[in-house]
C-alpha cells in the first residue's frame, strides 16, 4: 500500500520522470517522523553573498543559512526534517557570480549535490522514510550552472563523510 502512495504522491508532485533513490539502513531517524539531513555549503570567494532555504510544499521556510564569512571553507549544518513532506531546497548568490557547491544527505549517502549555482538554483525533494528519497528529475535555476541531481545508479556508491 505504502508504494501506491508514494507512486502517487510522485505523480502529483513531480510529475512523470520523479526518481525513488534508496539510501540504506545507514540514515538517522531522530523521531518517527523525522529524519537529519546533513546540509553542507562550501563558500566561493564571497561567502556572503551565499544564501539558502529548505521551504515546506506551502512557501514556508523550514531552516535557512548564510551570513558566512569565510571563503572557501565547508559548513555543515544537520537538520531534522519530516518524513513523507515535499520540500524545496533554494541556494542563492546575491552577486550571481556562485561559484561554490551544495550537498543534502540523508545517513551517508548524498541525494542533491551541485557547484557553481551562479544566481540560484533550486531542487524539491521529498523523504519518504529511512531508505527512500524522492527527486525531482529537473533542476530550476536562473543562469545556467552545471549542478547535478544525483542518479539511482550514482547514489548506491556515492557517500559522504
Amino acid at each position: 500500500m505504502k508504494s501506491v502512495l508514494v507512486f502517487m504522491m510522485l505523480s502529483s508532485a513531480f510529475g512523470k520522470g520523479a526518481k525513488v533513490l534508496r539510501t540504506a539502513e545507514d540514515a538517522v531517524a531522530t523521531s518517527d517522523s523525522c529524519l537529519s539531513v546533513k546540509i553542507g555549503i562550501l563558500t566561493d570567494n564571497y561567502p556572503e553573498q551565499t544564501n539558502w532555504f529548505i521551504s515546506a510544499k506551502d512557501g514556508s521556510v523550514v531552516v535557512s543559512g548564510g551570513d558566512y564569512t569565510e571563503s572557501a571553507t565547508s559548513y555543515v549544518q544537520h537538520q531534522c526534517l519530516e518524513a513523507e513532506r515535499f520540500y524545496t531546497f533554494h541556494i542563492s548568490d546575491t552577486d550571481g557570480d556562485g561559484s561554490g557547491s551544495y550537498q543534502l544527505s540523508l545517513g551517508k549517502k548524498t541525494f542533491i549535490e551541485g557547484e557553481g549555482f551562479n544566481s540560484s538554483m533550486q531542487h524539491k525533494f521529498m523523504l519518504a522514510d529511512t531508505d527512500i528519497v524522492i527527486v525531482t528529475p529537473k533542476r530550476k535555476y536562473a543562469n545556467e550552472g552545471n549542478a547535478i541531481l544525483v542518479s539511482e545508479s550514482k547514489l548506491a556508491g556515492k557517500t559522504t563523510d
